[in-house]
């Protein structure tokens, strides 16, 4: 197996609307204590979910965690091609996507880190009837929220550029945003 297909094996790509997404699956549309859908921020994927996922689902859950657009084996389709990364579109994308689930309201929403976490949390805003409980993990609350600094630096003008098309350092960044690390076998 190659290394960036490390972790695959654990879900399944969605086609939703012109997009893919990769989701984790765990329990299933019968359970009895209805459906939690976990969202990521950045710069992670579903994968942190994958242990959790499966304790909640012998507790009798039906779980799911999508790797935003953009992220882990979803689609990353270039800006101005379809998609441009804007809240609006990650909204209107969830929802396509939770249709396609079957994701019955209202269900529990687990929302968790900067960016595209937060998006997750602003859908919820929207959408209060779609959401029983809301639980926030090291998610900004609002636009005033302070941004961790390995985030700052990606605003500095060239730097971020840089930063974001140099391979070495996005690893370092991306090492630097989660406990979890995938070992070469």
């Amino acid at each position: 197996m190659r290394t960036e297909d490390k972790g695959k094996e654990y879900g399944s790509t969605i086609k939703s609307g012109k997009l893919r997404w990769f989701v984790r699956e765990t329990g299933s549309k019968e359970s009895r204590r209805g459906t939690i859908v976990f969202v990521h921020g950045a710069p992670t994927q579903s994968f942190s979910y994958r242990t959790v996922m499966s304790e909640l689902s012998d507790a009798g859950f039906h779980c799911f965690a999508p790797d935003w657009i953009g992220f882990g084996f979803s689609d990353k389709p270039q800006p101005g091609y379809g998609f441009n990364y804007t809240e609006k579109e990650y909204h209107e994308a969830f929802d396509k996507l939770l249709e396609v689930l079957e994701v019955k309201s209202p269900f529990f929403l687990v929302v968790q880190g900067f960016l595209v976490g937060s998006y997750g949390l602003t859908w919820a805003l929207k959408n209060p009837s779609k959401v029983e409980k809301l639980a926030i993990l090291n998610s900004p609350l609002t636009v005033s929220s302070p941004v961790p600094g390995l985030f700052k630096q990606l605003r500095i003008p060239l730097f971020g550029e840089f930063t974001c098309q140099n391979a070495i350092l996005a690893e370092r960044f991306i090492e630097g945003g989660s406990p979890y690390v995938l070992k070469n076998e």
